[in-house]
């Protein structure tokens, strides 16, 4: 069996439903990810030394962005953030990483590019974390602790 064989060979489709950067809504249809049986679990060293990372955030007019702190037990996870009055279905999403800042190591999910407006991020249990106000031109904070919500 050749490479490109044993890869088709391994690979299951997981479906789940969120948005994507392309330009089709996924109404009514499932979105697939192919995942190989030769991917490992996420794991997070982060910096632990060096200079600090960068982010670049495309904000100003009427676009800001999130920063959510997270606990380390987090790490990993995506959390996914809607408008309010969004159902969860249609959210978009971020992973939870380790970053390095100046002084310090930082566990966060970084939303680099909403438009202005109310927010719900939904814990890793499927409940509401908080809702947060994005302004154009700004980052918001948010504080998560162990990403789930009020249940």
């Amino acid at each position: 069996m050749s490479p490109s064989q044993q890869d088709r060979a391994s690979t299951t489709i997981e479906h789940h439903d969120h948005s994507h950067p392309h330009d089709h809504d996924h109404a009514g249809h499932e979105h697939p990810h192919i995942l190989t049986s030769r991917e490992e679990p996420y794991v997070d060293t982060g910096p632990t030394s060096g200079p600090s990372e960068s982010l670049v955030l495309d904000i100003g007019g009427d676009v800001g962005a999130l920063i959510l702190h997270a606990d380390e037990s987090t790490l990993g996870s995506e959390i996914d953030i809607t408008p309010v009055g969004t159902p969860q279905s249609h959210a978009m999403h971020t992973m939870i990483r380790r970053r390095r800042a100046v002084d310090r190591e930082v566990i966060v999910g970084v939303y680099p590019e909403l438009t202005e407006g109310n927010y719900v991020l939904w814990g890793l249990d499927g409940e509401p974390l908080g809702e947060v106000a994005i302004s154009g031109g700004r980052v918001s904070e948010l504080h998560g602790g162990n990403c789930r919500g009020a249940s």
